[in-house]
């Protein structure tokens, strides 16, 4: 089934102002056994905490596809495959592996490729996600396989005994263990994917956002030729060098923009763009609204 196909047949789950979920079940699969966070009053605004944790049963022929999801979650495969694409990446994601849904990101999970699959779920909240994976270097991975997999287990099993245990506590475990599993994750990530030169190449730019980049001149600050920037951004991060940085400069904006109460054109200036008038034309075409429109909706959602 194409995948024009597979959303023409999809019921909406969720339809918000901001994300939409929907998908295809085949009877009562994806059998979700999750756990969630029902703390009185509800950790909503708690730096970072776990958001829910469990396991998910999917049998061939399941789907669920997302719009600018506004979910984090930590999906690691136990059993059989499950076919991941996110920002047009694809991706087999075998037993063993596990696969990012990114905040803000579109994506698409399907079981096509064998009759039964299993996986865990871990997913995180909080207003300081976002600013943790984008130092982290997580808010650009797809997927990773985990250098210690009993390790991960034992947090995606304290996980469950938090939010299924006493209220009492429950705050601190909760963001020290989601902060924990993250920090594997990062360490992991950086070791096995990204060369030395390249996370220093990316510390740079995060750092300098606000300054005018050529890849000539990223390329000399590095002493490397343009080509091997170029090979090195296409081979670890599958875009060229001034895509990644128009990307971070707007994933920086719209955490500003939702975090923070700054003036548009202060926030245009951060990121590099001294004409206010230009960086929002350039989120537009990015985010499909206006700077104002984005704030004003994640404002309202969250």
């Amino acid at each position: 089934m194409t995948q024009e196909n597979r959303r023409k047949c999809s019921r909406m789950i969720k339809d918000s102002e901001y994300s939409r979920l929907g998908g295809i079940n085949v009877g009562k699969y994806p059998l979700h056994h999750f756990l969630f966070d029902h703390s009185t009053p509800l950790l909503e605004n708690w730096p970072i905490r776990i958001d829910f944790a469990g396991d998910d049963e999917w049998r061939r022929g399941c789907y669920r596809f997302r719009e600018r999801s506004d979910t984090f979650a930590i999906e690691y495969m136990k059993q059989g495959t499950l076919r991941f694409t996110q920002n047009r990446q694809s991706y087999t994601v075998q037993p063993g592996e596990l696969f990012l849904v990114r905040l803000g990101d579109d994506s698409e999970i399907e079981c096509c490729d064998c009759d039964y699959a299993f996986k865990r779920t871990f997913a995180i909240a909080g207003p300081l996600l976002g600013p943790l994976l984008t130092s982290l270097g997580l808010d650009r991975a797809d997927v990773m396989t985990p250098s210690d997999p009993a390790a991960l287990d034992a947090l995606f099993d304290r996980a469950r005994e938090i939010l299924d245990g006493s209220a009492e506590d429950r705050q601190r475990r909760s963001a020290l263990l989601s902060f924990e599993i993250l920090l594997m994750l990062a360490e992991d990530y950086k070791q096995h994917d990204h060369p030395e030169i390249l996370q220093k190449i990316l510390r740079y730019l995060d750092a300098h956002l606000d300054r005018p980049h050529t890849i000539e001149r990223i390329a000399a600050e590095f002493r490397l030729s343009p080509a091997t920037l170029h090979r090195l951004f296409r081979k670890h991060l599958g875009e060229t060098p001034i895509n990644f940085l128009i990307h971070r400069r707007m994933e920086t904006a719209m955490r500003l923009l939702r975090l923070t109460e700054q003036p548009i054109k202060s926030i245009a200036y951060q990121v590099g763009y001294p004409n206010a008038l230009y960086f929002s034309t350039e989120f537009h075409r990015h985010t499909g609204e206006s700077p104002t429109a984005f704030r004003r909706r994640r404002q309202y959602y969250d």
